[in-house]
């Protein structure tokens, strides 16, 4: 944890206003990779970052908006892994390899995942409007460039199309991560024997749902089933 810094100099000009605001944002994405997002306060993110509540809300009007900043981050670190891993299927038409590529990406960014599941409930709360309308600004460009690379990979299914995958395959990880990602105590639970056809396994239902998804609009635009 940060020390209280002794002599609190406000930020001022644009690059301290900046450099403050990455130092908020490091502090709260620590302490998210180490416990659960509803335990964490904005007092606590101030104590990492070695500054006072008061000195917090100069640059972040609440907690939400500084967990939404890294969910964009993340989104945006996503994407670039997302475009990588589909530029070597540029044309395919492949269902499988798309959903295979997108399923490694997702499951190796486990702290978008968990804040994808909590966005809407959470994070979108005790928000001004200006904070969610450059957020939804920033999701849409980041969605339009995910949607240019599905595209590339499967271009028989027109760009017009791909808002019909996009935001059900978000709410599929909203979803699905906390159902494979229980607390300790209900995961003992579903350790029992009886509830065995019960307890998902990301990866496998995330990459099966998506390639069903992705078929199915390749059929639906007249291309034989793969």
């Amino acid at each position: 944890m940060a020390q209280r810094r002794e002599c609190f100099t406000r930020a001022r000009r644009p690059d301290e206003i900046a450099q403050r605001q990455e130092e908020i944002v490091a502090a709260a994405a620590t302490l998210l990779d180490q416990g659960e997002l509803d335990r964490i306060s904005l007092n606590a993110i101030a104590r990492q970052a070695g500054l006072a509540k008061s000195a917090v809300y100069r640059y972040f009007e609440s907690r939400e908006a500084i967990f939404l900043k890294i969910l964009e981050r993340d989104w945006q670190q996503w994407l670039t892994e997302v475009e990588a891993a589909l530029a070597p299927l540029a044309g395919s038409d492949d269902p499988e390899a798309v959903a295979t590529a997108l399923t490694r990406v997702t499951r190796d960014h486990p702290r978008l995942c968990r804040l994808v599941s909590a966005l809407s409930s959470v994070l979108e709360q005790n928000l001004s409007e200006d904070v969610v309308l450059a957020f939804k600004q920033e999701s849409l460009t980041l969605a339009t460039h995910m949607m240019e690379a599905l595209h590339q990979a499967l271009p028989s299914i027109a760009m017009n199309q791909w808002q019909d995958f996009a935001n059900p395959a978000i709410a599929l990880i909203a979803g699905l991560w906390p159902l494979s990602h229980p607390s300790e105590t209900v995961r003992k639970v579903m350790a029992r024997p009886e509830f065995a056809p019960f307890q998902p396994d990301f990866e496998h239902q995330f990459r099966r749902t998506l390639t069903l998804a992705l078929r199915g609009m390749l059929v639906e635009n007249g291309n034989a089933e793969p």
